[in-house]
């Protein structure tokens, strides 16, 4: 992201040597989990972390973090997918 600002190192704990982060480190989970739950529970956490800054003055990095994480979460879920990502 350019900007002064870097939501996913203040917002995320994700420093820049390791952005931009692939799936499993955006949701915080180890690399190629398999489990569906801790899948899903992952990204709702990090969603609900981040829609506390929707109405800050930082909205649009919400929104867009949001629609990552979302993204990861769908890709992660559905195994075609999953299986191809992690290829």
């Amino acid at each position: 992201m350019s900007t002064d600002f870097d939501p996913y190192y203040k917002w995320l704990g994700i420093p820049p040597e390791e952005q931009p982060p692939h799936h499993y480190r955006l949701l915080a989970i180890k690399t190629f989990e398999a489990d569906p739950d801790v899948i899903e529970s992952a990204a709702d956490q990090r969603m609900a972390h981040l829609r506390t800054f929707q109405a800050g003055k930082n909205s649009a990095l919400s929104q867009r973090l949001l629609n990552e994480v979302a993204a990861a979460k769908v890709c992660l879920l559905k195994p075609e997918k999953k299986s191809a990502y992690d290829a």
